[in-house]
C-alpha cells in the first residue's frame, strides 16, 4: 500500500488532524452536540408558524414569555407581523400581553398598532392589554396609532376609553400628531369626540400651530371651525399667521381662513353685516332660502329680455344675465356661504331652476294656454293638470322627504357593541361600519358626503332636488320624473294648439328665424320661448328617465350601476376568506409567506399576487410617510355639467347593454334582480298606498317579500348562490 495514499480518508469522510500529523476519520454523530440548538421561535412567530410553536410550547422545550437577545417575546413578532392565530395561541399558553421589550420598551400591542393590525389589537385588548402604557419615547398605544393615521384602529381605540386628550412625554395630544401628519379624518374624528382644540404643548404650540407644518387645508378648516384660537402665541411669540409664513403655508392657511369666514388677517368678516349674515346659522339658512328663489327672478328676467328686446340684443341681455348672475353668486357663497356651500351644485340654487320653471310654465298655462284650448281639447287639458300636479307634489316630497338616513347610536358603549360584533365577524372595515356616522352599513347602502349620512339603499345625491335619493323617497322620485316627461310632453303638444290658432304674421318679419317659429314669437313670445325651455328640458329628463326604467328593470341603484358594484359587502367569499385567515394565522388575507431571508413578511406592501412581502418588523417605532391612493379627477367643467344633467350615467347604462350582447356569458351577477316583472312589481305595486305619503322606515319589497334596508346585514339565502361581487373603490 502506498503510504501516501493510506493517509487520505475515504470520500466523503470529515477527518481531524492531530498534532502528530495523524488523520482521524469522524462519524457525524462525533461532531453533533448533546443537546439541541434552541430552536429559531422569532422565526416561527413572524411566519405563523402555529404547529411548530405549539409542540415547543407542549413540550416545555419554551415559554409562552420566552425573551430573545432583545427582550422582544414571541407575543411581539407575532403582533407586528400580524398573525392572529400565533397570538392566540401565546395568550392562551399564559404569554404577557404587556410585556415590554425591544429599543422602543414598548408591548404587544403597540408593536400591532404601530402597523394598523387592528384585529390583533382587539384580541390583545380582549386578553387585558393595557393602554395606558407609554413606551420608552413616552407614546402610547393612542399616539401610535394616530402615527400611521388608520382610522378604524383609532376608533376601535376610543371606544375602549382612552381619554382622547391623552398627552405623549412633551405635552402632544392625539390631535396634534393628527394635525401635524395631515390626516383629515383622523382630526375630524378626535374633534367629534371632544378633543381639546386649545390644548397646548410644551412649548405652548395648540394643534392649529401643529397642523401648518404639513399644511392639510382640511385639517386646518377643521381646527378653525371648532373654535381653535386663531391668535395664540407659543412660548417663541409665534401666532398662526406667523408660523404660517415660517413653514411656507400661508397661502393654504389663508384659504381656510377664508372658507370659514375670516379674512386673510384671521379676523371675522362680517361684524357689520346684517343679522341674519353676521351669524353662522343664520347665514346658511339665509343662503339657501335666497339662492332656491333666485332663479324664479332669473328666468322671469330672460323670458322678458327675449320677449321685448329685438333679435341679437335680446341674447345678448341673456348672456349678460347669466355671466351676472353666475358671477353674484359665485362671490355670495364666497363670501358667506358655509364650507359645504362652496359651490353652486352643493345649494338649492339647481332646485330652485325646476321650482321656477314649474311656476312660470303652471303661470302661462292658466293665464293664456288653458282658455284658448280647453274648449277643443278638453282631455289633454285635464291630463296635463293631473299631470302637473302629481310631478309637483312628487318633487316637494322626494325633496323633503327623509331618503332612507340610517339611524344613528348615540350610546358609545353601543357602537362599542357594534365594533365589537364587526369584529368577531372579521367585517370591521369600510364596507360594513361608517366611521363618521358610527353605525353598521346595512347592505346597499352608502355614505353621502352632502347629506352628512349614511342612505340606505342608496341610489344617488340629486342636486335637482337636493337631496339624496334613497329607499324612502326613490320611488317618489321615480313618480316625479315619469310625471315630468309626459306632462312636459302634455304641454308642447297643448303649446302647439295655441300657437296654431294664432294669427298669422308677413314672412318678411321672420328674417333668419324659421316660418314655423316665427309666428309664436312674434304673436307670443314669452310663451314660445318658455316651451322652447321647456323642450330643453325634456332632453335630460329623457335620459334620466330612461335610465332609471332600466334600473328598476335590473333591480339596481344608480350607484351599483355606476360602479359596477352590488353593495353586498362581499368582494371575497366569507367561508373563502375564514379559511384563508385560518390557514395563514392572520386577518390581511395577504398570506404569511417567508422571503429567501427567512424574514417574516410586511402587512403594508404586498406583491400582485396578494401575499405579503418585504422585512420582518422590527421593534423601533417608525412613524412613517402615510401612503394613500388618490381617486380620480374632477374632470373639469364639462364634465360637472353632463354629470349635473345625468348624461354620464345614461351613456354608462347605454354602454354596458351594448356589452351585455357581446359578453353575455361573463356578465356579472345581481343579487338583487328577481326578474324584470318581479322587479317592477317590488319597486311600483307593493304597498301601492305608500307612494303618496313615502317609505316606512327602511321597509320595501325584494322578491315580494317585506325587507327592512335599515337592518340588512346579509344577501337574501335565495339570492346568495348567485352573487359576484365586482371589486372597486369609490370617493364621494
Amino acid at each position: 500500500m502506498n503510504p501516501a495514499s493510506s493517509a487520505v480518508p475515504a470520500k466523503g469522510k470529515p477527518t481531524l488532524s492531530t498534532t502528530d500529523g495523524d488523520t482521524t476519520e469522524l462519524e457525524l454523530a462525533d461532531v453533533l452536540p448533546s443537546v439541541p440548538p434552541p430552536p429559531n421561535v422569532t422565526r416561527m412567530a413572524q411566519s405563523g408558524d402555529e404547529a411548530g410553536l405549539r409542540q415547543l410550547l407542549d413540550s416545555g422545550k419554551i415559554s409562552a414569555n420566552y425573551r430573545d437577545p432583545d427582550g422582544i417575546t414571541p407575543l411581539h413578532w407575532a403582533a407586528i407581523n400580524n398573525q392572529y392565530n400565533v397570538c392566540k395561541l401565546l395568550l392562551e399558553a399564559g404569554a404577557d400581553v404587556n410585556a415590554v421589550g425591544g429599543e422602543s420598551v414598548a408591548t404587544p400591542t403597540m408593536w400591532a398598532a404601530q402597523e394598523k393590525h387592528y384585529y390583533i389589537v382587539d384580541l390583545l385588548t380582549r386578553y387585558g392589554a393595557d393602554h395606558q402604557i407609554t413606551d420608552g419615547q413616552g407614546y402610547n398605544i393612542l399616539h401610535l396609532a394616530t402615527f400611521n393615521g388608520n382610522i378604524f384602529l383609532i376608533t376601535l381605540l376610543l371606544h375602549q376609553g382612552i381619554n382622547v386628550d391623552v398627552k405623549d412625554s412633551q405635552g402632544h395630544t392625539p390631535l396634534m400628531w393628527a394635525a401635524y401628519k395631515g390626516y383629515p379624518a383622523c382630526v375630524e374624528l378626535y374633534l367629534s369626540w371632544g378633543a381639546d382644540v386649545t390644548a397646548i404643548d410644551d412649548k405652548q404650540l395648540t394643534a392649529l400651530h401643529w397642523s401648518l407644518v404639513k399644511g392639510s387645508l382640511q385639517c386646518i378648516q377643521k381646527l378653525i371651525e371648532y373654535g381653535s384660537d386663531r391668535f395664540h402665541k407659543t412660548d417663541t411669540g409665534n401666532t398662526p399667521l406667523k408660523a404660517a409664513k415660517e413653514m411656507d403655508t400661508l397661502h393654504i392657511f389663508q384659504e381656510a381662513l377664508l372658507e370659514c369666514g375670516y379674512t386673510k388677517e384671521a379676523r371675522p368678516k362680517h361684524t357689520n353685516a346684517p343679522f341674519f349674515l353676521s351669524v353662522p346659522e343664520s347665514r346658511e339658512s339665509f343662503l339657501k332660502r335666497f339662492l332656491f328663489f333666485l332663479p324664479f327672478f332669473l328666468i322671469w328676467s330672460a323670458l322678458v329680455a327675449l320677449s321685448i328686446l329685438p333679435g341679437i340684443l335680446s341674447f345678448l341681455a341673456i348672456i349678460g344675465l347669466f355671466i351676472a348672475s353666475n358671477w353674484g353668486v359665485s362671490r355670495a357663497l364666497k363670501e358667506f356661504g358655509a364650507a359645504n356651500q362652496r359651490s353652486m351644485h352643493k345649494t338649492p340654487f339647481l332646485a330652485g331652476i325646476f321650482a321656477a320653471t314649474a311656476f312660470w310654465l303652471g303661470l302661462r298655462y292658466l293665464t293664456t294656454i288653458f282658455p284658448a284650448t280647453y274648449d277643443k281639447h278638453p282631455i289633454l287639458n285635464i291630463a296635463f293638470v293631473v299631470l302637473y300636479g302629481m310631478c309637483v307634489y312628487f318633487y316637494a316630497f322626494a325633496m323633503r322627504a327623509d331618503p332612507g338616513f340610517v339611524p344613528l347610536i348615540e350610546s358609545r358603549e353601543e357602537q362599542k357593541e357594534v365594533i365589537q360584533d364587526l369584529l368577531s365577524q372579521w367585517r370591521y372595515d369600510d364596507r360594513n361600519f361608517c366611521v363618521h356616522c358610527m353605525v353598521r352599513m346595512p347592505l346597499r347602502s352608502k355614505h353621502c358626503r352632502r347629506c352628512a349620512r349614511c342612505v340606505a339603499k342608496h341610489d344617488h345625491h340629486c342636486p335637482w332636488i337636493f337631496n339624496c335619493v334613497g329607499v324612502n323617497n326613490h320611488r317618489q322620485f321615480l313618480a316625479y320624473v315619469v310625471t315630468l316627461e309626459f306632462g312636459i310632453i302634455c304641454y308642447i303638444t297643448l303649446a302647439y294648439f295655441h300657437f296654431s290658432s294664432l294669427p298669422e304674421v308677413s314672412i318678411d318679419a321672420c328674417m333668419l328665424i324659421p316660418a314655423g317659429m316665427c309666428q309664436p314669437i312674434w304673436a307670443d313670445p314669452f310663451t314660445m320661448y318658455i316651451t322652447i325651455w321647456a323642450g330643453l328640458q325634456l332632453t335630460w329628463v329623457t335620459m334620466l328617465f330612461i335610465v332609471q326604467t332600466i334600473q328598476v328593470l335590473r333591480g339596481q341603484t344608480t350607484y351599483e350601476n355606476m360602479h359596477g358594484r352590488h353593495h353586498g359587502h362581499e368582494d371575497r367569499d366569507v367561508s373563502s376568506m375564514v379559511s384563508s385567515m385560518i390557514a395563514g394565522g392572520g386577518t390581511s388575507l395577504h398570506g404569511v409567506g417567508l422571503t429567501p431571508g427567512g424574514t417574516g413578511p410586511n402587512p403594508v406592501i404586498t406583491t400582485p399576487g396578494g401575499r405579503a412581502g418585504g422585512h420582518a418588523h422590527g421593534h423601533a417605532h417608525g412613524h412613517g410617510a402615510h401612503g394613500h391612493r388618490h381617486g380620480p379627477g374632477g374632470g373639469g367643467m364639462w364634465n360637472k355639467i353632463l354629470r349635473l344633467l345625468g348624461v354620464d350615467t345614461f351613456l354608462a347604462t347605454a354602454k354596458d347593454g351594448v356589452a351585455d350582447n357581446k359578453h353575455r356569458s361573463r356578465r356579472r351577477q345581481n343579487p338583487w334582480n328577481r326578474g324584470i316583472i318581479t322587479n317592477c312589481n317590488d319597486f311600483w305595486c307593493a304597498n301601492i298606498g305608500e307612494l303618496f305619503k313615502g317609505g316606512n322606515g327602511g321597509e320595501a319589497t325584494l322578491g315580494g317579500q317585506k325587507v327592512d334596508y335599515y337592518t340588512m346585514y346579509e344577501t337574501p339565502a335565495r339570492l346568495r348562490s348567485g352573487y359576484q361581487s365586482v371589486a372597486g373603490d369609490d370617493q364621494v
